[in-house]
């Protein structure tokens, strides 16, 4: 069964406006994106993770994930995307029925990544490993009669390959033909890369927030259709929040928590 605004967040990829896309971990933080606007929410694994004392890379486990994702789902009207690393596992039967439960929560989309962490080092899987799980997904999504939105992550840029264009573009080839429907590329912040890519693939390009990444209305003129934030918002609400209970115990009142 496809939820009812599956369609939308489809149509939000093809706006002229790229996506800008919030991403939560729990409630609160959802409903506060959709009370400012937003027209999405996605969820970030590395925040819920930390709330929940986990370091990310699937050392959380997946029922803990389905819990917040379920709270989020609850707390909000706009589409909800779930970052599901690789699939937190590594049998592709189970990965298919990990993002089946999702779907049963409301969720219209996931990101999942091409690679994964191995003795405490991320690596990239083999692109035709990783198009036959994508491959999977979708049979099953269709065999289900689900819609969601498989927004497919390579890592070649975060991770620092030796020509991560080229390597970038026969990947976004390989999960095009597998069924994908966005390419998610985080660490790629030049632009020339960009209109390149989205040049090369009819799948819409998602970037990454990052300290050098360029304006808004330069990504949407390279071609960029969504422009995702990560952990960051969660980090900086940490150290915001450190900052204050710093000054409230160096100036021994409550006055920084009502300012």
């Amino acid at each position: 069964m496809t939820p009812p605004n599956a369609q939308l967040f489809r149509e939000l990829h093809h706006h002229a406006e790229p996506l800008l896309l919030p991403n939560a971990w729990d409630a609160r933080s959802a409903a506060t994106y959709q009370e400012l606007g937003f027209r999405a929410v996605g969820t970030s694994s590395a925040a819920i993770a930390s709330t929940l004392g986990y370091a990310d890379g699937e050392q959380m486990p997946f029922a803990d994930l389905r819990f917040v994702v379920a709270r989020i789902c609850q707390a909000v009207q706009v589409p909800v995307t779930v970052d599901v690393e690789a699939g937190y596992s590594r049998d592709a039967a189970q990965v298919c029925a990990n993002v089946a439960q999702l779907a049963e929560l409301g969720v219209v989309g996931i990101n999942i990544e091409d690679s994964v962490v191995r003795n405490g080092q991320r690596q990239l899987v083999p692109a035709d490993a990783f198009a036959e799980l994508l491959h999977q997904l979708k049979s099953h999504q269709a065999a289900r009669g689900s819609d969601v939105f498989i927004n497919a992550r390579t890592d070649t840029y975060l991770l620092g390959t030796a020509q991560p264009l080229a390597e970038t573009r026969q990947r976004a080839e390989a999960y095009e033909q597998a069924g994908a429907d966005g390419l998610f590329v985080p660490g790629l912040t030049d632009l020339g890369h960009m209109r390149e890519l989205s040049a090369a693939t009819s799948l819409p390009l998602n970037v990454m927030c990052l300290p050098n990444l360029p304006s808004f209305d330069e990504l949407q003129q390279a071609g960029v259709r969504r422009i995702s934030m990560g952990n960051f918002a969660f980090e900086h609400l940490g150290r915001v929040h450190a900052a204050a209970m710093a000054k409230l115990r160096s100036e021994e009142n409550f006055a920084t928590l009502f300012r």
